[in-house]
Protein backbone atom coordinates (compact mmCIF):
# COMPACT_ATOMS: atom_id res chain seq x y z
CA UNK A 1 0.00 0.00 0.00
CA UNK A 2 1.44 3.55 -0.43
CA UNK A 3 2.77 5.52 1.96
CA UNK A 4 -0.03 8.76 2.39
CA UNK A 5 3.11 10.29 4.61
CA UNK A 6 5.15 10.03 1.33
CA UNK A 7 5.40 13.50 -0.21
CA UNK A 8 4.63 13.79 -3.85
CA UNK A 9 7.22 14.14 -5.93
CA UNK A 10 10.30 12.48 -4.26
CA UNK A 11 11.63 8.81 -5.43
CA UNK A 12 8.31 7.19 -5.32
CA UNK A 13 7.16 9.87 -8.38
CA UNK A 14 10.23 10.50 -9.98
CA UNK A 15 9.90 7.13 -12.63
CA UNK A 16 6.16 8.75 -13.42
CA UNK A 17 7.74 12.49 -14.01
CA UNK A 18 10.72 10.42 -15.99
CA UNK A 19 8.00 9.05 -17.97
CA UNK A 20 7.47 12.71 -19.41
CA UNK A 21 10.93 13.62 -19.65
CA UNK A 22 11.10 15.89 -16.36
CA UNK A 23 12.77 15.80 -13.00
CA UNK A 24 10.69 15.04 -10.28
CA UNK A 25 9.73 18.32 -8.78
CA UNK A 26 11.19 18.40 -4.67
CA UNK A 27 8.12 19.71 -2.47
CA UNK A 28 7.09 18.94 0.77
CA UNK A 29 3.67 18.48 2.65
CA UNK A 30 4.19 22.00 3.92
CA UNK A 31 4.80 23.56 0.70
CA UNK A 32 2.20 21.37 -1.07
CA UNK A 33 -1.29 22.54 -2.13
CA UNK A 34 -2.98 19.26 -1.84
CA UNK A 35 -6.02 21.25 -3.93
CA UNK A 36 -4.06 21.23 -6.59
CA UNK A 37 -3.01 17.28 -6.42
CA UNK A 38 -6.23 16.32 -8.29
CA UNK A 39 -4.34 13.15 -10.01
CA UNK A 40 -2.02 10.48 -10.00
CA UNK A 41 -0.91 11.89 -12.98
CA UNK A 42 1.61 14.68 -13.00
CA UNK A 43 -0.16 18.07 -12.54
CA UNK A 44 1.58 20.28 -14.97
CA UNK A 45 0.26 23.62 -12.30
CA UNK A 46 2.96 22.18 -9.81
CA UNK A 47 5.83 22.36 -12.06
CA UNK A 48 8.29 25.80 -11.81
CA UNK A 49 8.92 27.52 -15.41
CA UNK A 50 12.07 26.55 -15.03
CA UNK A 51 10.79 22.72 -16.01
CA UNK A 52 8.83 23.83 -19.30
CA UNK A 53 11.45 23.54 -21.57
CA UNK A 54 11.95 20.02 -20.40
CA UNK A 55 8.19 19.32 -20.71
CA UNK A 56 8.20 20.14 -23.90
CA UNK A 57 11.07 17.91 -24.80
CA UNK A 58 9.77 15.36 -23.00
CA UNK A 59 6.51 16.07 -25.15
CA UNK A 60 8.68 15.98 -28.49
CA UNK A 61 10.50 13.01 -27.69
CA UNK A 62 6.94 10.74 -26.63
CA UNK A 63 6.17 12.39 -30.80
CA UNK A 64 9.05 10.93 -31.70
CA UNK A 65 8.12 7.38 -29.95
CA UNK A 66 5.12 7.77 -31.89
CA UNK A 67 6.24 8.04 -34.62
CA UNK A 68 8.88 4.91 -34.41
CA UNK A 69 5.93 2.64 -33.05
CA UNK A 70 3.57 2.97 -35.77
CA UNK A 71 6.80 2.53 -38.64
CA UNK A 72 7.50 -0.68 -36.80
CA UNK A 73 3.65 -1.64 -36.72
CA UNK A 74 4.13 -1.03 -39.96
CA UNK A 75 7.11 -3.49 -40.60
CA UNK A 76 4.64 -5.75 -38.85
CA UNK A 77 2.06 -5.65 -41.02
CA UNK A 78 4.81 -5.99 -43.94
CA UNK A 79 6.03 -9.46 -42.56
CA UNK A 80 2.29 -10.81 -41.91
CA UNK A 81 1.73 -9.96 -45.84
CA UNK A 82 5.30 -12.00 -46.92
CA UNK A 83 3.77 -15.25 -44.04
CA UNK A 84 0.13 -15.09 -45.93
CA UNK A 85 1.76 -15.07 -49.11
CA UNK A 86 3.92 -18.11 -48.66
CA UNK A 87 0.90 -19.76 -47.09
CA UNK A 88 -1.06 -18.92 -50.21
CA UNK A 89 1.86 -20.50 -52.55
CA UNK A 90 2.53 -23.37 -49.98
CA UNK A 91 -0.99 -24.51 -49.89
CA UNK A 92 -1.68 -23.72 -53.79
CA UNK A 93 1.60 -25.92 -54.69
CA UNK A 94 0.85 -28.79 -52.43
CA UNK A 95 -2.72 -28.77 -52.60
CA UNK A 96 -3.00 -28.73 -48.69
CA UNK A 97 -6.75 -29.45 -47.47
CA UNK A 98 -8.33 -30.91 -50.81
CA UNK A 99 -9.95 -34.05 -50.97
CA UNK A 100 -11.22 -35.23 -54.39
CA UNK A 101 -14.40 -36.84 -54.42
CA UNK A 102 -16.54 -37.95 -57.02
CA UNK A 103 -16.13 -36.42 -60.30
CA UNK A 104 -12.43 -35.21 -61.17
CA UNK A 105 -11.54 -31.54 -60.93
CA UNK A 106 -8.96 -29.70 -62.54
CA UNK A 107 -5.91 -28.80 -61.39
CA UNK A 108 -6.85 -25.11 -61.62
CA UNK A 109 -9.96 -26.22 -59.49
CA UNK A 110 -7.83 -27.78 -57.14
CA UNK A 111 -5.60 -24.75 -56.35
CA UNK A 112 -8.97 -22.77 -55.74
CA UNK A 113 -10.18 -25.02 -53.42
CA UNK A 114 -6.68 -25.08 -51.42
CA UNK A 115 -7.33 -21.08 -51.52
CA UNK A 116 -10.48 -21.66 -50.15
CA UNK A 117 -9.63 -24.14 -47.76
CA UNK A 118 -6.43 -21.61 -46.48
CA UNK A 119 -8.88 -18.34 -46.43
CA UNK A 120 -11.18 -20.21 -43.94
CA UNK A 121 -8.16 -21.39 -41.66
CA UNK A 122 -7.02 -18.23 -41.21
CA UNK A 123 -10.75 -16.95 -41.10
CA UNK A 124 -10.90 -19.05 -38.04
CA UNK A 125 -7.46 -18.61 -36.45
CA UNK A 126 -7.74 -14.75 -36.55
CA UNK A 127 -11.49 -14.41 -35.85
CA UNK A 128 -11.92 -12.44 -38.85
CA UNK A 129 -15.19 -12.93 -41.77
CA UNK A 130 -13.72 -14.66 -44.79
CA UNK A 131 -14.55 -12.35 -46.81
CA UNK A 132 -11.89 -9.57 -45.01
CA UNK A 133 -9.37 -12.82 -45.29
CA UNK A 134 -10.21 -12.94 -49.33
CA UNK A 135 -8.91 -9.36 -49.57
CA UNK A 136 -6.18 -9.91 -46.95
CA UNK A 137 -4.81 -13.28 -49.46
CA UNK A 138 -4.96 -10.90 -52.85
CA UNK A 139 -3.61 -8.02 -51.09
CA UNK A 140 -0.50 -10.09 -49.96
CA UNK A 141 -0.65 -11.54 -53.84
CA UNK A 142 -0.79 -8.02 -55.68
CA UNK A 143 2.33 -6.73 -53.29
CA UNK A 144 4.32 -9.18 -53.15
CA UNK A 145 4.19 -9.87 -57.16
CA UNK A 146 2.89 -6.91 -59.00
CA UNK A 147 4.01 -3.97 -56.88
CA UNK A 148 7.22 -4.83 -55.35
CA UNK A 149 8.43 -1.37 -54.59
CA UNK A 150 5.69 -0.63 -52.59
CA UNK A 151 5.87 -3.85 -50.63
CA UNK A 152 9.94 -2.60 -50.31
CA UNK A 153 8.42 0.76 -48.91
CA UNK A 154 6.02 -0.99 -46.59
CA UNK A 155 9.05 -3.34 -45.21
CA UNK A 156 11.13 -0.03 -44.28
CA UNK A 157 7.95 1.16 -42.47
CA UNK A 158 7.95 4.16 -44.34
CA UNK A 159 4.10 3.73 -45.84
CA UNK A 160 1.48 1.81 -43.85
CA UNK A 161 -0.75 -0.91 -44.74
CA UNK A 162 -3.80 1.49 -45.93
CA UNK A 163 -1.15 3.32 -48.35
CA UNK A 164 -0.06 0.15 -49.85
CA UNK A 165 -3.78 -0.70 -50.47
CA UNK A 166 -4.97 2.55 -52.23
CA UNK A 167 -1.89 1.47 -54.47
CA UNK A 168 -3.30 -2.13 -55.06
CA UNK A 169 -6.73 -0.75 -56.28
CA UNK A 170 -5.54 1.39 -58.10
CA UNK A 171 -3.25 -0.33 -60.18
CA UNK A 172 -5.76 -3.67 -60.54
CA UNK A 173 -7.41 -2.80 -64.02
CA UNK A 174 -4.00 -1.50 -65.46
CA UNK A 175 -1.14 -3.33 -67.77
CA UNK A 176 1.61 -4.54 -65.71
CA UNK A 177 3.81 -1.94 -67.24
CA UNK A 178 1.61 0.96 -66.44
CA UNK A 179 0.68 -0.34 -63.27
CA UNK A 180 4.78 0.33 -62.21
CA UNK A 181 4.74 3.85 -63.70
CA UNK A 182 2.12 4.60 -61.20
CA UNK A 183 3.72 2.91 -58.36
CA UNK A 184 6.56 5.04 -59.17
CA UNK A 185 5.18 8.08 -59.21
CA UNK A 186 2.82 7.71 -56.30
CA UNK A 187 5.17 5.96 -54.12
CA UNK A 188 6.94 9.51 -53.41
CA UNK A 189 3.14 10.67 -52.21
CA UNK A 190 2.74 7.85 -50.05
CA UNK A 191 5.57 8.57 -48.04
CA UNK A 192 4.30 12.16 -47.24
CA UNK A 193 0.50 12.30 -47.17
CA UNK A 194 -2.33 10.64 -45.91
CA UNK A 195 -4.64 7.96 -46.99
CA UNK A 196 -7.41 10.33 -48.66
CA UNK A 197 -5.39 12.74 -49.99
CA UNK A 198 -2.73 9.60 -52.09
CA UNK A 199 -6.02 8.46 -53.09
CA UNK A 200 -6.86 11.75 -55.19
CA UNK A 201 -3.23 11.70 -56.55
CA UNK A 202 -3.50 8.35 -57.81
CA UNK A 203 -6.79 8.65 -59.15
CA UNK A 204 -5.52 11.62 -61.75
CA UNK A 205 -2.64 9.01 -62.56
CA UNK A 206 -4.29 6.27 -63.28
CA UNK A 207 -6.91 8.41 -65.32
CA UNK A 208 -3.85 9.17 -67.75
CA UNK A 209 -2.35 5.66 -67.33
CA UNK A 210 -5.34 3.54 -67.97
CA UNK A 211 -5.28 2.65 -71.86
CA UNK A 212 -9.46 2.26 -71.86
CA UNK A 213 -11.13 5.31 -72.55
CA UNK A 214 -12.54 7.37 -69.77
CA UNK A 215 -15.87 7.61 -71.08
CA UNK A 216 -16.28 4.47 -72.07
CA UNK A 217 -15.45 2.95 -67.91
CA UNK A 218 -17.75 5.90 -67.26
CA UNK A 219 -20.60 4.55 -69.44
CA UNK A 220 -20.15 1.46 -68.04
CA UNK A 221 -20.24 2.12 -64.66
CA UNK A 222 -23.19 4.32 -65.39
CA UNK A 223 -25.47 1.38 -65.74
CA UNK A 224 -24.54 0.39 -62.17
CA UNK A 225 -26.39 3.63 -60.45
CA UNK A 226 -28.83 2.74 -57.75
CA UNK A 227 -30.21 4.10 -54.21
CA UNK A 228 -29.03 1.58 -51.61
CA UNK A 229 -30.63 1.52 -47.47
CA UNK A 230 -28.89 0.15 -44.90
CA UNK A 231 -30.27 0.00 -41.23
CA UNK A 232 -27.97 1.59 -38.84
CA UNK A 233 -28.11 1.61 -34.80
CA UNK A 234 -30.54 3.78 -32.21
CA UNK A 235 -33.36 4.13 -34.44
CA UNK A 236 -31.00 5.41 -37.79
CA UNK A 237 -30.57 4.31 -41.10
CA UNK A 238 -27.98 5.19 -44.22
CA UNK A 239 -29.54 6.31 -47.70
CA UNK A 240 -26.76 5.92 -50.82
CA UNK A 241 -27.06 7.63 -53.82
CA UNK A 242 -24.78 5.72 -56.48
CA UNK A 243 -25.05 8.24 -59.71
CA UNK A 244 -23.00 10.06 -61.92
CA UNK A 245 -20.07 12.59 -60.27
CA UNK A 246 -21.97 15.98 -61.72
CA UNK A 247 -25.54 15.26 -60.70
CA UNK A 248 -23.98 14.00 -57.07
CA UNK A 249 -22.10 17.68 -56.93
CA UNK A 250 -24.68 19.38 -57.73
CA UNK A 251 -27.28 18.01 -55.35
CA UNK A 252 -25.12 18.19 -52.66
CA UNK A 253 -23.79 21.92 -53.59
CA UNK A 254 -27.37 22.56 -53.46
CA UNK A 255 -28.31 21.18 -50.51
CA UNK A 256 -25.45 22.51 -48.67
CA UNK A 257 -25.93 26.26 -50.13
CA UNK A 258 -29.77 26.43 -48.78
CA UNK A 259 -28.49 24.71 -45.41
CA UNK A 260 -25.65 27.75 -45.15
CA UNK A 261 -28.74 30.11 -45.56
CA UNK A 262 -30.88 28.88 -42.84
CA UNK A 263 -28.01 28.61 -40.71
CA UNK A 264 -27.16 32.33 -41.25
CA UNK A 265 -30.87 33.13 -40.17
CA UNK A 266 -30.12 31.76 -37.02
CA UNK A 267 -31.27 28.53 -36.94
CA UNK A 268 -29.77 26.03 -34.13
CA UNK A 269 -28.70 23.23 -35.56
CA UNK A 270 -24.72 22.32 -36.94
CA UNK A 271 -24.51 22.88 -40.58
CA UNK A 272 -24.17 18.79 -41.10
CA UNK A 273 -27.45 18.21 -39.60
CA UNK A 274 -29.17 21.35 -41.53
CA UNK A 275 -27.80 19.25 -44.69
CA UNK A 276 -29.16 16.19 -44.06
CA UNK A 277 -32.81 17.85 -43.23
CA UNK A 278 -32.77 19.86 -46.33
CA UNK A 279 -32.12 16.74 -48.41
CA UNK A 280 -34.65 14.96 -46.50
CA UNK A 281 -37.31 17.42 -46.96
CA UNK A 282 -36.66 18.13 -50.78
CA UNK A 283 -36.81 14.70 -51.72
CA UNK A 284 -39.87 14.10 -49.46
CA UNK A 285 -41.94 17.03 -51.15
CA UNK A 286 -40.44 15.51 -54.54
CA UNK A 287 -41.85 12.06 -54.00
CA UNK A 288 -44.64 13.00 -51.93
CA UNK A 289 -46.26 15.18 -54.73
CA UNK A 290 -46.03 17.88 -52.32
CA UNK A 291 -43.03 19.49 -54.11
CA UNK A 292 -42.31 20.37 -57.94
CA UNK A 293 -38.94 18.06 -57.89
CA UNK A 294 -40.32 15.27 -59.62
CA UNK A 295 -43.33 16.31 -62.05
CA UNK A 296 -42.25 13.65 -64.50
CA UNK A 297 -39.20 10.88 -64.45
CA UNK A 298 -37.31 10.63 -67.77
CA UNK A 299 -34.41 8.41 -68.08
CA UNK A 300 -31.52 9.94 -69.46
CA UNK A 301 -29.08 7.12 -68.91
CA UNK A 302 -29.17 5.44 -72.25
CA UNK A 303 -26.58 4.38 -74.11
CA UNK A 304 -26.46 7.06 -76.45
CA UNK A 305 -26.46 9.68 -73.67
CA UNK A 306 -23.62 11.29 -71.59
CA UNK A 307 -25.06 10.80 -68.32
CA UNK A 308 -26.45 14.69 -67.83
CA UNK A 309 -29.82 15.53 -67.59
CA UNK A 310 -31.61 17.81 -69.68
CA UNK A 311 -32.81 20.40 -67.33
CA UNK A 312 -29.75 21.96 -66.00
CA UNK A 313 -31.86 24.57 -63.74
CA UNK A 314 -31.44 24.12 -60.18
CA UNK A 315 -33.42 21.88 -58.08
CA UNK A 316 -37.20 23.46 -56.77
CA UNK A 317 -38.57 22.07 -54.00
CA UNK A 318 -41.67 24.19 -52.09
CA UNK A 319 -42.41 22.53 -48.95
CA UNK A 320 -41.91 21.93 -45.19
CA UNK A 321 -38.17 22.16 -43.76
CA UNK A 322 -37.55 21.38 -40.67
CA UNK A 323 -36.85 23.65 -37.90
CA UNK A 324 -36.38 24.15 -34.28
CA UNK A 325 -34.60 22.49 -31.45
CA UNK A 326 -32.30 19.70 -32.31
CA UNK A 327 -34.25 19.71 -35.78
CA UNK A 328 -37.09 17.55 -34.51
CA UNK A 329 -39.77 19.68 -35.43
CA UNK A 330 -40.86 20.86 -38.74
CA UNK A 331 -41.98 24.39 -39.28
CA UNK A 332 -42.03 26.43 -42.41
CA UNK A 333 -39.90 26.70 -45.43
CA UNK A 334 -39.83 27.44 -48.83
CA UNK A 335 -37.58 26.23 -51.55
CA UNK A 336 -34.06 26.42 -52.54
CA UNK A 337 -35.52 27.22 -56.19
CA UNK A 338 -33.41 30.44 -55.45
CA UNK A 339 -30.36 28.91 -55.05
CA UNK A 340 -27.60 28.07 -57.66
CA UNK A 341 -24.54 26.17 -56.08
CA UNK A 342 -21.62 27.29 -57.94
CA UNK A 343 -19.16 24.18 -59.29
CA UNK A 344 -16.43 24.74 -60.74
CA UNK A 345 -15.50 21.95 -63.69
CA UNK A 346 -11.56 22.46 -64.91
CA UNK A 347 -11.78 21.74 -68.76
CA UNK A 348 -8.03 21.64 -71.00
CA UNK A 349 -9.02 23.63 -73.82
CA UNK A 350 -7.77 21.02 -76.35
CA UNK A 351 -10.59 18.83 -74.47
CA UNK A 352 -13.36 21.17 -74.98
CA UNK A 353 -12.26 21.43 -78.90
CA UNK A 354 -12.81 17.80 -78.82
CA UNK A 355 -9.31 17.84 -80.07
CA UNK A 356 -8.43 15.42 -77.34
CA UNK A 357 -9.74 13.06 -74.41
CA UNK A 358 -7.77 14.66 -71.75
CA UNK A 359 -9.94 13.89 -68.57
CA UNK A 360 -11.58 17.15 -67.26
CA UNK A 361 -11.76 18.19 -63.15
CA UNK A 362 -14.96 18.36 -61.68
CA UNK A 363 -14.22 20.43 -57.83
CA UNK A 364 -14.87 18.04 -55.01
CA UNK A 365 -14.79 15.14 -56.96
CA UNK A 366 -11.79 14.72 -59.33
CA UNK A 367 -11.29 13.35 -63.12
CA UNK A 368 -14.53 13.13 -65.19
CA UNK A 369 -14.62 12.11 -68.61
CA UNK A 370 -14.51 14.20 -71.49
CA UNK A 371 -18.10 14.18 -72.95
CA UNK A 372 -19.44 15.25 -69.85
CA UNK A 373 -16.86 17.92 -68.97
CA UNK A 374 -18.28 19.68 -72.84
CA UNK A 375 -22.30 19.32 -71.97
CA UNK A 376 -21.04 20.70 -68.09
CA UNK A 377 -18.77 23.93 -70.03
CA UNK A 378 -22.58 24.85 -71.58
CA UNK A 379 -24.33 24.93 -68.63
CA UNK A 380 -22.94 28.04 -67.46
CA UNK A 381 -26.41 28.59 -65.18
CA UNK A 382 -25.20 26.16 -62.84
CA UNK A 383 -21.44 25.44 -63.40
CA UNK A 384 -18.82 27.58 -64.01
CA UNK A 385 -15.97 26.27 -66.63
CA UNK A 386 -12.62 27.31 -66.37
CA UNK A 387 -10.33 26.70 -69.24
CA UNK A 388 -6.66 25.78 -68.92
CA UNK A 389 -3.37 25.45 -70.35
CA UNK A 390 -2.93 22.56 -72.09
CA UNK A 391 0.86 22.36 -71.09
CA UNK A 392 0.87 24.15 -68.26
CA UNK A 393 -2.42 23.65 -66.54
CA UNK A 394 -3.11 27.19 -65.51
CA UNK A 395 -6.00 28.62 -66.47
CA UNK A 396 -6.37 30.13 -69.58
CA UNK A 397 -10.22 32.24 -68.78
CA UNK A 398 -12.39 32.61 -65.60
CA UNK A 399 -15.72 32.63 -67.14
CA UNK A 400 -17.86 35.02 -65.52
CA UNK A 401 -19.99 37.91 -66.16
CA UNK A 402 -19.41 39.37 -62.76
CA UNK A 403 -16.16 39.21 -63.22
CA UNK A 404 -13.61 41.37 -60.03
CA UNK A 405 -10.51 40.07 -59.17
CA UNK A 406 -11.50 39.29 -55.48
CA UNK A 407 -13.52 36.82 -57.21
CA UNK A 408 -10.93 35.62 -59.87
CA UNK A 409 -8.39 35.00 -57.27
CA UNK A 410 -10.82 33.15 -54.92
CA UNK A 411 -12.16 30.87 -57.99
CA UNK A 412 -8.37 30.14 -59.01
CA UNK A 413 -7.16 29.53 -55.75
CA UNK A 414 -9.98 27.23 -54.73
CA UNK A 415 -8.86 25.30 -58.29
CA UNK A 416 -5.13 24.96 -56.84
CA UNK A 417 -5.30 24.11 -53.52
CA UNK A 418 -8.63 22.18 -53.72
CA UNK A 419 -8.21 20.99 -50.24
CA UNK A 420 -7.42 22.52 -46.42
CA UNK A 421 -3.50 23.17 -46.90
CA UNK A 422 -2.47 22.12 -43.53
CA UNK A 423 -0.73 18.49 -42.96
CA UNK A 424 -3.38 15.77 -43.43
CA UNK A 425 -6.51 17.76 -44.04
CA UNK A 426 -8.94 16.75 -46.64
CA UNK A 427 -11.47 19.49 -45.73
CA UNK A 428 -12.41 20.72 -49.36
CA UNK A 429 -11.29 24.47 -50.18
CA UNK A 430 -14.78 25.55 -50.53
CA UNK A 431 -15.52 24.88 -46.99
CA UNK A 432 -12.49 26.18 -45.83
CA UNK A 433 -10.99 30.67 -44.89
CA UNK A 434 -8.99 31.93 -47.48
CA UNK A 435 -5.81 32.79 -45.24
CA UNK A 436 -2.70 35.26 -45.76
CA UNK A 437 -0.04 33.14 -44.91
CA UNK A 438 1.83 36.75 -43.88
CA UNK A 439 -0.98 38.37 -41.85
CA UNK A 440 -2.55 41.11 -43.47
CA UNK A 441 -1.93 43.40 -40.13
CA UNK A 442 1.83 42.92 -40.92
CA UNK A 443 1.90 43.79 -44.61
CA UNK A 444 0.85 40.56 -45.89
CA UNK A 445 -0.47 41.45 -49.72
CA UNK A 446 -3.60 40.17 -51.24
CA UNK A 447 -1.90 38.14 -53.68
CA UNK A 448 -2.53 34.54 -54.66
CA UNK A 449 1.71 33.44 -53.67
CA UNK A 450 0.37 35.17 -49.93
CA UNK A 451 -2.95 33.25 -49.74
CA UNK A 452 -4.03 29.42 -49.22
CA UNK A 453 -7.09 28.00 -48.20
CA UNK A 454 -7.21 26.69 -44.34
CA UNK A 455 -10.53 24.79 -42.10
CA UNK A 456 -11.69 27.15 -39.60
CA UNK A 457 -10.23 24.84 -37.03
CA UNK A 458 -6.71 24.66 -38.35
CA UNK A 459 -7.23 28.70 -39.34
CA UNK A 460 -7.24 28.58 -35.81
CA UNK A 461 -4.91 26.80 -34.96
CA UNK A 462 -2.40 28.92 -37.28
CA UNK A 463 -3.19 32.09 -35.41
CA UNK A 464 -3.49 30.74 -31.72
CA UNK A 465 -0.72 28.35 -31.53
CA UNK A 466 3.36 28.41 -32.58
CA UNK A 467 2.75 26.65 -35.36
CA UNK A 468 4.28 28.62 -38.40
CA UNK A 469 3.26 28.60 -41.90
CA UNK A 470 5.77 30.49 -44.84
CA UNK A 471 4.93 30.05 -49.08
CA UNK A 472 7.88 28.21 -50.55
CA UNK A 473 7.14 29.03 -54.39
CA UNK A 474 5.24 26.94 -56.67
CA UNK A 475 2.36 26.90 -54.90
CA UNK A 476 4.17 24.96 -51.48
CA UNK A 477 4.04 25.44 -48.20
CA UNK A 478 6.48 24.35 -45.16
CA UNK A 479 4.33 24.17 -41.37
CA UNK A 480 6.96 24.32 -38.35
CA UNK A 481 5.48 22.76 -35.35
CA UNK A 482 5.89 23.70 -31.92
CA UNK A 483 8.39 20.70 -31.51
CA UNK A 484 10.43 21.63 -34.54
CA UNK A 485 9.45 19.44 -36.95
CA UNK A 486 8.90 20.19 -40.58
CA UNK A 487 5.88 19.25 -42.95
CA UNK A 488 6.21 20.56 -46.52
CA UNK A 489 2.63 20.28 -48.47
CA UNK A 490 1.85 20.70 -51.83
CA UNK A 491 -1.47 21.93 -54.00
CA UNK A 492 -3.98 20.03 -55.42
CA UNK A 493 -2.96 21.01 -58.75
CA UNK A 494 0.75 21.27 -59.52
CA UNK A 495 1.42 23.83 -62.42
CA UNK A 496 3.95 22.67 -65.11
CA UNK A 497 5.83 25.42 -65.93
CA UNK A 498 5.77 26.43 -69.91
CA UNK A 499 8.77 25.73 -71.73
CA UNK A 500 10.91 29.04 -72.54
CA UNK A 501 11.45 29.32 -76.43
CA UNK A 502 14.42 27.51 -77.75
CA UNK A 503 16.86 31.32 -77.90
CA UNK A 504 15.82 32.43 -74.14
CA UNK A 505 16.52 29.29 -72.55
CA UNK A 506 18.66 30.64 -69.38
CA UNK A 507 20.04 27.71 -66.84
CA UNK A 508 18.14 27.51 -63.93
CA UNK A 509 15.61 29.80 -65.16
CA UNK A 510 11.65 28.65 -64.30
CA UNK A 511 8.69 30.76 -65.39
CA UNK A 512 5.13 30.48 -63.84
CA UNK A 513 1.51 31.04 -64.84
CA UNK A 514 0.62 34.81 -64.44
CA UNK A 515 -2.37 34.42 -61.52
CA UNK A 516 -5.55 36.62 -61.34
CA UNK A 517 -3.71 40.35 -60.58
CA UNK A 518 -3.36 41.28 -56.58
CA UNK A 519 -6.84 42.71 -54.97
CA UNK A 520 -6.61 45.28 -52.18
CA UNK A 521 -10.20 46.60 -52.70
CA UNK A 522 -12.44 47.04 -49.83
CA UNK A 523 -14.62 44.40 -50.55
CA UNK A 524 -11.70 41.91 -50.07
CA UNK A 525 -13.17 38.52 -49.05
CA UNK A 526 -11.19 38.35 -45.57
CA UNK A 527 -10.63 40.63 -42.98
CA UNK A 528 -7.38 41.29 -41.42
CA UNK A 529 -5.66 39.55 -39.79
CA UNK A 530 -6.83 36.63 -41.88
Amino acid sequence: MENPKEPPGDASSSGESASFGVPPVPVSWDEFDSAQWQSPILNLSSIESTYSGALADGCSSIVDEIAHLDRSANRQQAWRIERIDEARRLSEATLHGVQVLGSELSEAQQREMARRSLVAELACALRMPESTVVGMVTDAEALMHRLPATMAALREGDISYRHAQVLIDQTNTLAPEAALVLEEQALGYARTVTVAKLRVKTRRLRERLDPESISARAARSERDRCLCFEPADDGMAWLSLYTTAPEATSIYSAAREYAKAVKGSGDPRTLTQLTADVFTDAVSAGLSGDGDLVAHAHDTKTDAGIGVGGDPSPIVVPGPLRSGESGTRRGSGTAFGWIRPTVTVTVPALTLLGLTDEPAMLEGYGPIDPDTARALAGQSNTWYRMLTDPKTGAPIAFDSTTYRPTTAMKRYLRYIDGTCRFPGCNRAAQHCDLDHTKDHQFGGPTECENLSHLCPKHHRLKHQTTWRVEQRGGGLLEWTSPGGRTYVTEPEVLLTPPEPPPGNRASGQVTHPDPPTSARSPDSEQAPPF
